[in-house]
C-alpha cells in the first residue's frame, strides 16, 4: 500500500508541475514563433483592439543601422516580438542585448529572431527593444503579441511598415536628417 501511495503522490506531482508550465511565465514556446499564439491553455487573445501600439524609431531602415522598438500603453508582463515581410511569418534581422526581463527567442532558424519575456516581471514604456535588419531591401513591419497578465493578451499588434535601403544608398542619412527635424520640432 505504501509503495502505492508514492506512486500516486509522485503522478500527482508531475501532473502539478505540468500544470504549471502551461502557463509559460518564462517566455513564448518555439512553437508559437509562427502563429504568435502564447499557448496559455484555456485562454483565448481579447477580441478587440489592443490597448498597445509599436513604436519605431525610424520609418526607414538601413542593413545593420540599429532600429529602437517600444510597446507602448499599460505594463505588460509577456510579451513576444518580431519583424516580419508583409504576408510572410519569418523572423527577420535579429535583436540586440535583449533589455531586463526578456530574452531571445530562436524564430525561423534565427538565434536571435524574436524577443519574449524572461519572467513575469512588469515591463512598461521605457523598454527600449533594439533591431539589428539584415541585408534586405524589403518593407517589413514588427509584429507582437503583448500580455498584460496571463488571461488578458493581444495578438497582432503591428507597427507601421519601414522601409528598407541598402547600406550606402544615403536612407540613413536620411533617416538621420529627419529624426534630427523631428527633434527640433518637438522641442519648442
Amino acid at each position: 500500500m505504501a509503495r502505492w501511495t508514492g506512486t500516486a503522490l509522485l503522478c500527482v506531482t508531475l501532473l502539478q508541475g505540468l500544470r504549471m508550465t502551461t502557463t509559460l511565465p518564462n517566455g513564448a514556446p518555439l512553437s508559437a514563433c509562427e502563429d504568435m499564439m502564447p499557448q496559455h491553455t484555456g485562454v483565448m487573445p481579447q477580441p478587440g483592439p489592443a490597448p498597445y501600439t509599436i513604436q519605431v524609431s525610424n520609418s526607414a531602415y538601413e542593413t545593420g543601422v540599429p532600429v529602437t522598438v517600444r510597446i507602448l500603453g499599460p505594463v505588460y508582463r509577456g510579451l513576444l516580438l518580431k519583424a516580419v515581410a508583409p504576408g510572410n511569418t519569418s523572423a527577420l534581422g535579429s535583436w540586440k542585448d535583449p533589455p531586463e526581463n526578456t530574452k531571445f527567442l530562436q524564430c525561423s532558424g534565427n538565434l536571435q529572431g524574436a524577443i519574449t519575456h524572461a519572467n513575469t516581471n512588469l515591463k512598461n514604456n521605457e523598454t527600449v527593444y533594439v533591431w539589428i535588419p539584415p541585408s534586405n531591401k524589403s518593407s517589413i513591419q514588427f509584429m507582437a503579441t503583448v500580455a498584460e497578465l496571463r488571461q488578458l493578451y493581444w495578438l497582432n499588434v503591428k507597427s507601421e511598415m519601414l522601409t528598407g535601403s541598402a547600406a550606402g544608398t544615403g536612407a540613413g542619412l536620411l533617416v538621420l536628417l529627419s529624426s534630427l527635424l523631428l527633434a527640433l520640432l518637438y522641442s519648442r
